[in-house]
């Protein structure tokens, strides 16, 4: 966990908020924990302070709580130079995860940051995501005899159109910008369906 002011300062700078007053430590920190490929946990923080969640510590279990109490769970992505198609996943995932998920609904809370810059956060209800992964449990641990699956994933096409599904923010600015230079950081399908959002 980091401290107030830091995981504070941390969500100005991830906003485009000017922090250069606060030195080169908190810059050298800042982008140390920000582009750590072995670890999103200020990824994380920042995504579930701009979804009005407090951070739960810890690796196991949920990532954020809401202000009434319902555990989320929190998918930062980092843009490492491909597009992203707005995906996500659950690592060794079990039919029994999978049910308990789906009994509370579980809300996912997806974000996407460029250059330590924040992109878009949303949420989405796990019913979005259920039959594409139930469809990789059923073909991988029902069919294939696996204990889980690696990698249960989903993309922005099963949650995109979601009628429940919440924009907590969006950088309209910084998606144009991106998308007009031909180095989109989303998929074109996916870019359009965010400018609209």
């Amino acid at each position: 966990m980091f401290s107030t002011k830091f995981l504070k300062l941390a969500v100005d700078r991830s906003l485009g908020k000017p922090t250069e007053n606060q030195g080169e430590l908190f810059e050298e920190l800042y982008n140390e924990y920000m582009y750590d490929s072995n670890s999103s946990s200020l990824r994380e923080q920042i995504t579930a302070a701009v979804a009005g969640c407090k951070s739960i510590p810890g690796k196991l279990g949920r990532d954020a709580i809401d202000i009434n109490g319902v555990e989320k769970e929190i998918k930062p992505k980092n843009y490492t130079g491909k597009r992203t198609n707005g995906s996500g996943c659950f690592n060794d995932y079990t039919r029994n995860r999978y049910v308990r998920d789906l009994g509370v609904n579980l809300p996912i809370i997806s974000s996407l940051f460029v250059r330590g810059i924040l992109v878009y956060v949303v949420e989405f209800k796990f019913e979005s995501i259920a039959n594409r992964l139930n469809d990789q449990i059923i073909r991988i641990c029902e069919e294939q005899g696996n204990r889980y699956v690696r990698s249960c994933s989903w993309t922005y096409a099963n949650w995109i159109d979601n009628p429940d599904l919440v924009v907590h923010y969006i950088n309209k600015e910084l998606l144009k910008e991106h998308y007009q230079y031909g180095e989109g950081v989303v998929v074109s399908p996916l870019y359009k369906k965010l400018i609209t959002l």
